[in-house]
């Protein structure tokens, strides 16, 4: 019985090894992405232009030579679609549903883009933990053979991981909250714009 648990523990061992460096690995990689993603949504943050109602009446005046306002790329895109919609048909009532289908598709995107930072959020913190713990194994060992810079190098190792991998969900927490607001907002916003232009446009 007792080379069974010893057989159990020493596959436990190797699993937890063998699952270090690809912990590792991914945490790196969120920690690089997080960055990469916080540089863009600063940028995103000084470039963004803040609507209201008037803004929102002003651009479906000028709708469908917006050249010059400051838009968002996928209202710029959105109003794209919206222009080869109202083109293509004449009647309100299939426009809107064809701008409907359009706003749903941005929505898809919105949330597809959402959706990676939000994957950082939720593993960041448990492929942290894992980091945590697997190093602490080997360091317990190293413990009880008495090597304790054995035991110091994986305690380093055991935080710096956790660090990583709060500060990766941390900041793609921000970001996913900020943006979330955001695009329900410009979707909200859109709607409105479909709705004024197709009845302007088409009498709807």
């Amino acid at each position: 019985m007792a080379s069974v648990a010893t057989v159990i523990n020493q596959v436990l061992y190797v699993v937890m090894e063998a699952l270090f460096y690809p912990t590792v690995i991914f945490l790196l990689l969120f920690f690089g992405y997080s960055i990469v993603e916080l540089g863009m949504f600063l940028r995103e943050v000084i470039l963004r232009p803040h609507f209201t109602r008037r803004d929102l009446e002003e651009v479906a005046e000028k709708f469908p030579d917006v050249g010059d306002v400051p838009l968002p790329p996928h209202f710029r895109e959105y109003l794209r679609r919206l222009k080869q919609i109202i083109q293509n048909s004449g009647d309100p009532e299939e426009a809107g549903l064809r701008a409907e289908k359009e706003l749903e598709n941005l929505e898809n995107y919105l949330a597809r883009k959402l959706g990676r930072t939000r994957i950082v959020v939720r593993l960041g913190p448990m492929l942290g933990l894992m980091g945590t713990l697997i190093p602490l194994g080997p360091g317990l060992e190293q413990m009880a053979k008495g090597n304790i810079a054995g035991l110091a190098t994986a305690l380093i190792t055991a935080f710096a991981t956790t660090v990583v991998g709060l500060a990766s969900a941390g900041v793609c927490y921000v970001i996913t909250l900020f943006r979330s607001r955001w695009y329900e907002k410009d979707v909200s916003d859109l709607e409105f714009l479909a709705e004024t232009i197709i009845s302007r446009e088409l009498g709807g």
